[in-house]
Parts: structure tokens; C-alpha cells; sequence
């Protein structure tokens, strides 16, 4: 963000067309975003601290080395980018939009596929197809609203696990880093940081979020624009043209949850349009057919492979709550 900023502000366009001279310190914050609900002390901000340590902190001093024109970059620091780039992916509103949208689209079939077998477990047999047929579409139409198993620590969860996903499509073989440079200020900045632009050119949400085939746009100033890519086509030694900076403008409108950020003295590009409301998800049209099969094994996240991640993991899904109480205990084990 400092490097959108002049005398320390950057100036934000709202999706209402307000525009304000912000702080570059109070641009694009959201208040306890990654603190542990359930948590106090340093346990509360573990993931804070392990981002500042892990991220954030090791990773600055390489893009600004990219910023500055130092390419390309050795194994070390290229993964360095790498961990940045994946982490910009999921550490913000939209991708926790994205996953709150998820969830309230899938809950409703969630909901009912549970009321059948709760049907059955209150009747002591097996429902017939057709009554399979009719609990199920009836629970779908009056399923409450997810926030009646809301767990206050899912977002977090969410965050580190598609980390490590994203991190993967990253480095699948073809896939490449490409830095592009101008000589004029071109590029703005959205609240997300990058933005995801689909081999259709689109920037929707879905399906499905990350398909092999995606760009990431990452500016890194108003001057360079860093592209995860598994495509040939872009030409570093032509620069950063007008017409590849409109289609990273664009991704950073449409990406963005509330604002957009530029140079102050920078003009707000022609033709660049900010909607009235972030992202949606498109409603999935939802089918189902009777079976009398025993559902088969629940699916399961895939491991962790870092092992402060998984640290977190387990910070995030147990509670004192969770553990077992002995009657009677005192001070000495």
C-alpha cells in the first residue's frame, strides 16, 4: 500500500464514487479480522503474529526488491513470493465472502440430507423414496439460516486450509512468475491486493475459485505489476502496456470489497467502473435422487504440511470447552 501513497495517503474510490485521501495506516483495514474469538492473550492474535513473523515480515524485503527492478529472483525468494501471493488470495474480505457465500448456499442441502436420516432415526425404518423425495425439498425450503450452527472460528479454518491449496496451484508445472514495468503510473490498487482473472477473461467467483488455468494480478506499485501466469503470451522486455494495466484495473475493481486505491496525483483511469456491490456467487441449481445406499466416508481436508499451520489448525477447532473435565482434580497432577 506505501507504495500508492504520497505524503503517507493514499486516495480511495468508494463503490458509492466517493473519494477520500486516506492514511495509507487506516487504508483497507478491518478491525480483529484475523484475532481468535475464543482466545485471549497472545493465543488471541496467533495468527496475526504468525503472518507478521512468517509473511509478511520475510516477504517485504523481496518485493520491494521486485518493485525496484532486482529480477529475477532466486529458488529462495521466488518461494518467498509465492507464500505472499497465496496468502493475499485468502487473507481478505472477498475470499472471506467468497466462503461465507458457500456456506449459505450449501447449508440448505446440508440441512435436509440430515433431516432425512433424522426422519428415519425418529420412525425406526427407512423411509420410502417418495418420503425421502418429500422430507428432503421440504427441509430445503424451510431451512434456517446458517448462523444456527455458526462457528465463530470457521472463517479462520477456511483461510489456512485454502492457503496451502492455493500455494499448490501456484507452482503446478507451466505455471510462471512474469514482472511488468512502466514509466508512467498506471496501475491502482483494490482492497484484495490481487485479483483473479479466468482464461474467459471474467473475474467471477465461480466455479471454482482457483482453476489451474487462472492469472493472478499483483500489483506491486503504480509502475509494476507481478503476474502468476500459465500462459506465454506476456513479453516483460515490451513492458507494462495500457492495454495490460486496463485488464489489472479491472480485476482490482471487480476483486475489490469496498475501495480502490491510487496515487494520489494519478488520475482515476478512463473507462474504469466500480460495481454497486462486490462478487456474488451464482446460485447452484440443486438436484437430488432417492438412494437407500449407507452414505459412504465423510470427506476429509487434506493434511497440513507446515507445522506452525497445523498448530493453528488445532488452536482454531478445539476449545476448552472440548475437553474432557476431571471431577475433583486439584493442583497436583
Amino acid at each position: 500500500m506505501r507504495a500508492f501513497a504520497e505524503d503517507g495517503h493514499v486516495l480511495g474510490r468508494w463503490r458509492s464514487g466517493a473519494e477520500h485521501r486516506t492514511p495509507v495506516r487506516r487504508a483497507a483495514v478491518a478491525r480483529d479480522f484475523n484475532t481468535d474469538p475464543l482466545a485471549d492473550g497472545e493465543r488471541r492474535v496467533a495468527l496475526e503474529t504468525y503472518l507478521d513473523r512468517h509473511v509478511d515480515g520475510p516477504c517485504a524485503p523481496v518485493l520491494r526488491a521486485v518493485r525496484e527492478g532486482r529480477w529475477p529472483l532466486d529458488g529462495a525468494q521466488q518461494a518467498l513470493v509465492l507464500d505472499a501471493l497465496a496468502w493475499q488470495v485468502v487473507r481478505t474480505q472477498a475470499f472471506r465472502s467468497f466462503d461465507e457465500q458457500v456456506g449459505r448456499q450449501l447449508f440448505p442441502a446440508l440441512w435436509a440430507s440430515e433431516a432425512v436420516g433424522f426422519c428415519e432415526e425418529r420412525l425406526g425404518r427407512p423411509l420410502s423414496d417418495a418420503e425421502r423425495m418429500e422430507v428432503f425439498w421440504t427441509a430445503v425450503r424451510t431451512a434456517p439460516g446458517p448462523s444456527v450452527v455458526a462457528d465463530p472460528r470457521s472463517a479462520l479454518r477456511a483461510m489456512i486450509r485454502a492457503f496451502e491449496r492455493t500455494r499448490d496451484v501456484l507452482t503446478v508445472p507451466g505455471r510462471r512468475l512474469v514482472v511488468l514495468r512502466s514509466a508512467e503510473p498506471m496501475l491502482v490498487l483494490g482492497d484484495s491486493g490481487v485479483a483473479l482473472r479466468r482464461k474467459d477473461g471474467t473475474f467471477c467467483l465461480t466455479p471454482p475459485l482457483l482453476p489451474e488455468t487462472v492469472e493472478v494480478f499483483a500489483p506491486l506499485s503504480p509502475t509494476c505489476l507481478l503476474i502468476s501466469t500459465p500462459r506465454a503470451h506476456y513479453r516483460p522486455h515490451q513492458g507494462l502496456t495500457r492495454r495490460i494495466a486496463a485488464k489489472a484495473n479491472a480485476g482490482a475493481a471487480a476483486w475489490c470489497q469496498d475501495a480502490v486505491y491510487r496515487l494520489p496525483s494519478m488520475p482515476w483511469p478512463a473507462q474504469l467502473r466500480l460495481t454497486g456491490a462486490p462478487l456474488e456467487i451464482r446460485p447452484p441449481r440443486l438436484t437430488a435422487v432417492p438412494t437407500q445406499q449407507r452414505p459412504g466416508p465423510a470427506p476429509a481436508h487434506p493434511g497440513i504440511r507446515r507445522s506452525e499451520l497445523r498448530a493453528l489448525l488445532d488452536q482454531f477447532t478445539f476449545t476448552p470447552a472440548d475437553q474432557p473435565s476431571v471431577p475433583g482434580a486439584s493442583g497436583r497432577a
